[in-house]
């Protein structure tokens, strides 16, 4: 197994945008991922001025940095039902000057969201015009069915396998991944200090996939302030990045 990505997520508005930028260009497939839902990111928001900040500041940064957004709440409810709240338009219209867009990855978080309405036919149609997005879908055993029903419309999407939903607590073992023909994530309670021998257990079952990503939040957050921690997300990047070498 070869990692395609590794993605920090949830850096917030008391951070330098530059700090986080410096923390996306350590490397060619570090991810930073962004949380967005409209109590906290609607137009006008600290978080969305903050944001946008940074995603002018990317802009003039080469290589581009790997962001994505991570999408909640109404939002993700949105998108379920094939519809795209503004905010989120106005992030998907933005290219570089190179013709690829500044948030290539979005992730859909329909654990979190609680969401009910999933359309899996709409949000076919929606992704099929967003040629130079993926589109990844979070699923636990909840969101099972929903998954299996948007395979069979033939869409192109990833999945993150996140059996903890969200919650953070460490899988107790690691499922092989969903689908041959759809890349796949792994998330849940993943740390600086575990994710070492957690990739092991998690190459185990992915075997030969160049298509894996991993995925850390909670355990990146400072124990005591509980926010995003910048040494903790680089103790964790570079751990992932020897075990990375390390695979032939």
């Amino acid at each position: 197994m070869k990692l395609q990505y590794v993605t920090c997520s949830d850096p917030r508005e008391n951070l330098a945008t530059d700090a986080v930028l410096q923390l996306a260009q350590s490397a060619p497939i570090v991810e930073i991922a962004i949380q967005a839902h409209p109590s906290r990111m609607s137009f006008g928001m600290p978080r969305n001025n903050w944001f946008g900040k940074l995603l002018t500041e990317s802009l003039y940064m080469n290589p581009f940095p790997n962001l994505a957004v991570h999408v909640n709440m109404e939002w993700c409810n949105d998108l379920c039902q094939g519809k795209i709240a503004p905010e989120i338009q106005n992030w998907l219209s933005l290219y570089h000057t190179n013709g690829k867009p500044v948030i290539r990855r979005w992730q859909i978080n329909i654990h979190g969201s609680k969401t009910e309405t999933f359309n899996a036919d709409a949000i076919a149609k929606l992704l099929n015009n967003f040629h130079d997005n993926e589109f990844i879908f979070q699923y636990g055993n909840t969101e099972y069915d929903k998954i299996q029903k948007l395979n069979a419309t033939g869409a192109r999407f990833s999945v993150l396998y996140d059996m903890s939903c969200g919650t953070g607590e460490l899988a107790k073992s690691w499922n092989s991944p969903l689908f041959a023909n759809h890349p796949q994530g792994y998330a849940g309670g993943l740390s600086p200090e575990n994710i070492n021998e957690n990739l092991c257990k998690i190459a185990r079952v992915a075997g030969n996939r160049t298509d894996i990503w991993i995925d850390a939040e909670g355990k990146l957050k400072n124990p005591v302030t509980k926010k995003f921690d910048i040494n903790r997300a680089k103790q964790y990047i570079n751990t992932a990045l020897q075990w990375n070498q390390r695979q032939k």
